[in-house]
């Protein structure tokens, strides 16, 4: 039986733009995935997408994600599936 581990945290969403695309981006509100520790998860969106389309997504996604959840495999699944 494949054995997983699951780590969880609260997200919050933001809009960015730097001289590129628009991009929702997702903000932790703490550093509880050691995987996610330093790294920044943006979406990008489409050319083309207005401002206020970008909000509405925004919206949308505020109203209804309240968590990110990485899941890995545990160490000894890892050795199982590279000697397997």
């Amino acid at each position: 039986m494949a054995g997983e581990k699951i780590e969880r945290a609260g997200v919050g969403f933001g809009i960015g733009q730097q001289g590129g695309p628009v991009v929702i981006e997702v903000r932790l509100h703490h550093d509880t995935i050691a995987a996610l520790k330093n790294v920044r998860i943006d979406f990008e969106l489409l050319n083309g997408t207005t401002p206020q389309q970008a909000k509405k997504i925004l919206d949308v996604l505020s109203e209804t994600v309240i968590g990110l959840r990485a899941t890995s495999a545990v160490d000894g699944d890892k050795k199982q599936a590279a000697s397997g």
